[in-house]
């Protein structure tokens, strides 16, 4: 079977919409447990993974720019999508709890107040450098298909 962009960007979106309408309304299914597992942690997981390949797909892989930047975005984009998934685990690692709370009491950096500092930066990380991406390849295009036109 072909994915194809045009696949995934639909695909996405609904995840991610279906994820936002689950959180904004405060479902009960965000506290089900699968498998000793929070079913929310489980869904903010597919959500960081569905934004990724909603971007990337929309952008049809950043593969549009041929200079260094545009090579070096699509290069970030890549590694932004591979820490989505394996965001799961590294949330996990940092807290010791698959409900990734953190505790001041906690004995050592595992589960510790410092590790949630690196796990809420991580989650900044990969929505924030999202938008800054989007935004610099858009304009990376604009100036390109500029120059091309003189």
């Amino acid at each position: 079977m072909n994915i194809t962009n045009k696949k995934i960007f639909p695909i996405s979106l609904i995840v991610i919409g279906i994820i936002v309408i689950l959180f904004s309304t405060g479902s009960s299914i965000l506290a089900y447990a699968l498998l000793g597992i929070p079913a929310g942690n489980l869904i903010i997981w597919f959500g960081f993974i569905s934004i990724q390949l909603a971007v990337y797909s929309f952008n049809k892989g950043f593969k549009a720019s041929k200079s260094m930047v545009g090579k070096f975005i699509r290069i970030l984009m890549l590694v932004l999508t591979i820490v989505s998934i394996l965001w799961f685990g590294i949330a996990f690692l940092l807290s010791g709890n698959f409900n990734f709370d953190f505790s001041s009491s906690a004995t050592g950096y595992l589960g510790s107040p410092e590790a949630s500092i690196l796990y809420w930066n991580i989650i900044y990380v990969l929505i924030v450098t999202l938008i800054v991406l989007m935004i610099t390849h858009s304009l990376l295009r604009y100036f390109e298909r500029l120059k091309d036109t003189k």
